[in-house]
């Protein structure tokens, strides 16, 4: 917690393991970075949680679908309300790998065939919860 005269009180609260999934299995969408050829890359994919792991699909051929090689790349989600100054955010830091496709239930947006499916698996995982008052 911290305060500053006249700012009113920001909490910050760290969240556990379970705490972090469960909020990651309601989210739909996040964003990916990691380290590509010409630097940091970060993109919004839609997702989805399975057996622990981070999930989506792209196209043959896209850049995402690069990431179906073994790839350090770190993935955040959050939900904040800049209103109400409360939100949450997750961060999964872990190795991407093509997986085996689960046609009954796609996962992606975009129009086109998304025939590549990529697995982030966690090394880490971590997140808070955070309110605060918006300084005038």
């Amino acid at each position: 917690m911290t305060s500053e005269p006249g700012q009113g009180v920001t909490y910050f609260s760290r969240l556990d393991a379970d705490e972090c999934w469960a909020l990651l299995a309601e989210a739909e969408v996040g964003r990916l970075a990691w380290h590509g050829a010409n630097g940091i890359v970060v993109v919004p994919v839609n997702f989805r949680v399975s057996d622990s792991r981070v999930v989506f699909q792209t196209a043959e051929g896209s850049s995402l679908s690069r990431l179906a090689e073994p790839t350090e790349v770190a993935f955040e989600v959050d939900d904040i309300d800049g209103e109400a100054i409360i939100g949450w955010s997750v961060l999964v830091q872990g190795t991407t790998a093509r997986v085996e496709a689960d046609e009954d239930k796609p996962i992606s947006w975009l129009d086109g065939e998304r025939s590549v499916w990529i697995a982030v698996s966690p090394g880490a995982i971590s997140g808070r919860v955070m309110s605060g008052t918006k300084r005038s």
